[in-house]
C-alpha cells in the first residue's frame, strides 16, 4: 500500500494542476486509489484533492443513456453530482 499510495499522491498532485474534469479509469485497484483513498492522501499531505472518478462502464453508461441512478454513482467516494449536471444530467 505504500508504494502505491506514494504513486497516487504524485498522480493527483499532478492532476490537480490541469483543468480537468475528471479522472476516468478501468481499472479497479486504481479506482480503489483516486477514488476512495484520495481524501485520506489529501489529508495527510494537506491537498484539497476533489476530483471526480468515473469508471469507464458509467461513462460508457452515460454515452448510452442509461438513467444516473442505475451507474453506481452513489458509491463514488468523490461525489460526482455537479460534474454530471455540467455534462447535463
Amino acid at each position: 500500500e505504500g508504494v502505491a499510495k506514494r504513486m497516487t499522491q504524485k498522480k493527483l498532485n499532478t492532476i490537480s494542476k490541469l483543468d480537468i474534469d475528471c479522472i476516468v479509469l478501468i481499472c479497479p485497484f486504481c479506482g480503489i486509489m483516486y477514488d476512495r483513498y484520495q481524501s485520506l492522501i489529501a489529508a495527510e499531505s494537506d491537498k484539497g484533492y476533489k476530483i471526480p472518478v468515473l469508471y469507464y462502464p458509467q461513462l460508457l453508461g452515460l454515452a448510452l443513456g442509461i438513467e444516473t441512478q442505475k451507474l453506481g454513482f452513489d458509491t463514488n467516494s468523490v461525489k460526482v453530482d455537479e460534474l454530471l449536471e455540467r455534462m447535463g444530467f
